[in-house]
């Protein structure tokens, strides 16, 4: 008995060791998995993480447009500013795009400004994790970018983030610029769109009233008179001053032959009015009567005179409709209106380095939990 007796303080000394040890070595998990991450955050966040500004700028994209009842859209439809919501989407894709990220490159070292000193080894471009090849940098530029349109109000905020704030101040001016000019280069596209039919009906027009001033030109060439018209006016008034002294020389004649039937002036007056009836039956077989008379001339001429007319007005209702055209290219111009501009930081907006540390915590913390959930209840279902 005694022996047995003995054994009972070692084994319960043995037993108490135990479950002290096995509560140490519970206390491995959430010393791994929560408290050794969270000190990590902290030394990171707290002494190595570089700052980051951001600077941040408001646009909205403006256009001739009807009135809108909704009341901010009024409002600023008052002020000259109409917005346009699917070109505002095209700008903010823009923005966000490779293109974008090319013509930065062409501006600025933007590969540089990233990859600055400045910057901490986690943080600076390329992290250990990503490549040092152009999409690498188009996806570590996309996380330091962001667009975001209110289509409530229509104005669009641009919110760039850098490790210098004269940097992220002018990779913001410069994409407030390349939209802008990508506003513009659609501006140009449409105005060409909406003109080229017009201006096409323009030169046509054109192209007519000269062709028929040529035509016309031959024509008188040819005929070697200027207007048919004018020179058979201008022969009529011969015929007619031509008859009124036929019929005066037959009048004298008449009187002659009654108050002195064989006097010497008759024979005169006799080849005088023979002579008159010649000469106005020659002018007038120059005005009609065959094809040399000037009669078909005139019907070519006034054919000519009238498909210059109709040249003429064709050409003044192309011009009038390229002015519509132009005139309605004029109001749907597109124009990126500053709301905000963009401003130089003088304080890091980031890294939130409290907030991080706090929700690392928590989401570390929780995963844990709901761990040791996960196992407690698979153990009861094995033991059941």
């Amino acid at each position: 008995m005694k022996p047995a007796s003995a054994a009972t303080p070692a084994h319960g000394k043995r037993h108490v060791a135990g479950a002290q040890f096995k509560s140490v070595w519970r206390l491995r998990y959430p010393l791994l998995l929560v408290v050794i991450p969270t000190l990590a955050a902290i030394i990171y966040y707290g002494l190595i993480a570089a700052p980051i500004y951001v600077s941040e700028s408001k646009f909205i994209v403006r256009m001739a447009s009807p009135p809108s009842t909704h009341a901010f859209s009024s409002f600023l439809q008052s002020t000259g500013i109409t917005r346009s919501q699917d070109d505002t989407f095209s700008v903010q894709d823009f923005m966000q795009s490779r293109d974008a990220l090319r013509q930065l490159q062409a501006r600025m070292p933007i590969r540089q400004i990233y990859s600055s000193p400045e910057a901490d080894w986690l943080a600076r471009f390329p992290r250990f994790w990503e490549s040092d090849t152009f999409e690498g940098l188009f996806r570590y530029f996309d996380n330091h970018i962001d667009v975001v349109h209110n289509s409530t109000t229509g104005i669009t905020t641009l919110k760039t983030a850098a490790f210098n704030p004269k940097d992220t101040y002018e990779i913001n001016q410069a994409l407030l610029a390349f939209g802008g000019d990508l506003l513009n280069r659609m501006n140009d596209r449409a105005r060409e769109d909406a003109v080229k039919f017009s201006a096409r009906e323009v030169r046509d027009a054109e192209q007519r009233v000269i062709d028929a001033q040529s035509t016309i030109t031959t024509f008188r060439n040819k005929e070697l008179m200027i207007d048919p018209s004018h020179s058979s006016t201008l022969m009529l008034d011969l015929i007619g001053r031509l008859s009124a002294e036929l019929a005066t020389a037959r009048a004298r004649r008449a009187e002659t032959l009654s108050s002195a039937p064989n006097g010497a002036a008759i024979p005169f007056l006799t080849s005088r009015v023979e002579a008159l009836e010649k000469q106005i039956e020659s002018e007038r077989a120059k005005v009609v009567g065959n094809d040399a008379s000037i009669a078909p001339r005139i019907a070519s001429y006034e054919r000519l005179s009238l498909a210059r007319e109709f040249a003429d007005k064709a050409l003044v209702s192309a011009s009038n409709g390229l002015d519509a055209a132009r005139a309605d290219a004029r109001r749907q111009q597109l124009y990126l209106e500053r709301v905000v501009e963009p401003n130089l930081p003088d304080e890091a907006d980031q890294p939130s380095r409290i907030k991080n540390v706090v929700v690392i915590f928590l989401a570390l913390s929780g995963i844990y939990l709901i761990g040791r959930l996960l196992i407690a209840a698979a153990r009861d279902y094995a033991n059941t």
